[in-house]
């Protein structure tokens, strides 16, 4: 997944806020699921909300 400009200084700063590195948001959202759900149940939501914009604005473009 390519994320759109306008929403990377978002990403970056989730990223940097939950002391991540950079990577593309399914794979981190589906990493930290296969860890454990408990631990990051917060940044799990977050980025599942977050993908859904991306898509979302994706299809509002198209």
């Amino acid at each position: 997944m390519t994320i759109p400009s306008a929403f990377k200084n978002e990403y970056a700063l989730f990223l940097r806020d939950n002391g991540f590195e950079y990577r593309e948001p399914q794979t981190l959202l589906l990493e930290l699921a296969s860890l454990s759900m408990d631990v990051y149940l917060k940044e799990i939501a977050w980025l599942s909300e977050f993908i859904g914009r991306v898509e979302q604005s994706r299809k509002e473009v198209a």
